[in-house]
């Protein structure tokens, strides 16, 4: 026993070490290939950014250049100490993306209450509110990011122009009831493109992934109103994972990294 242990002191090996060295470079590599895994996943299944949204008789809503400006006038105001952004920032305010998704909604059951009957969404009868909050949802799923310039229905397109004006004009102002100041760093123009940032954005939690059901968000953030629901792979597993998919946690897919 005494001369076994003498072997080991003068030859210098250990043979404990020499394990723990390939399990530290096996952690290593697989730690790595992980991140690389993950950082394409991530990249591969981010909604696209189309050169611009158009309206069918050509207007221009929103273009690709406005919410790449928007992305730099949201960081540059720290937004994200504010409020947040699918799910990750601050929790002092609201989620930017789930409030203008659902703003944007009912903006756009009212323009197509107008539209259709004439009236204020308010005074129309249980079926054809039905009717209304059916054709919106069809509006905001159908949007398809894939092309180069989808075509928004006149509707939806009327309400992203009528909040992009309420996001820049909330961004200007102050607002001491919420403990909020306005952007100082952003004028009128910045505070537009900031607006139109964030109202892509929630597009793209409702927008579908094409031939599924499924947003580029795997539906998030929870919201019936827009047909927001846990896919199927979340509600056929424990609820404890369907609670999580749709708490404020981000989603898998932060598209905010390809802008």
């Amino acid at each position: 026993m005494a001369s076994a242990a003498s072997d080991v002191r003068l030859t210098g090996e250990d043979p404990v070490s020499n394990v723990l060295k390939w399990i530290l470079l096996f952690v290593g590599i697989a730690t790595f290939a992980a991140l690389g895994w993950t950082t394409f996943a991530t990249y591969a299944e981010a909604p696209p950014q189309p050169n611009s949204f158009v309206t069918s008789d050509g207007t221009v809503l929103l273009t690709n250049s406005q919410i790449f400006r928007g992305k730099e006038g949201f960081q540059r105001a720290d937004l994200m100490d504010y409020g947040s952004l699918y799910g990750m920032g601050s929790y002092f305010g609201e989620d930017y993306t789930a409030d203008g998704l659902v703003r944007l909604a009912a903006l756009t059951e009212a323009n197509l209450a107008r539209a259709e009957f004439g009236r204020d969404l308010t005074t129309l009868t249980a079926e054809q509110r039905t009717g209304v909050r059916s054709a919106m949802q069809t509006q905001l799923k159908s949007i398809d990011l894939t092309q180069s310039n989808p075509v928004i229905p006149r509707a939806l397109g009327a309400a992203i122009v009528t909040l992009r004006e309420q996001i820049a004009a909330k961004l200007l102002r102050h607002d001491f009831v919420k403990g909020w100041t306005k952007a100082y760093s952003l004028d009128a123009q910045a505070a537009n493109d900031t607006a139109s940032f964030l109202i892509y954005s929630s597009l793209t939690t409702v927008a579908r992934r094409p031939g599924t059901d499924i947003s580029w968000t795997q539906n998030w953030p929870y919201e019936p109103v827009v047909g927001n629901t846990p896919t199927a792979a979340r509600s056929s597993g424990p609820g404890s994972a369907s609670v999580s998919r749709f708490s404020r946690s981000a989603p898998f897919c932060t598209s905010i990294s390809v802008i």
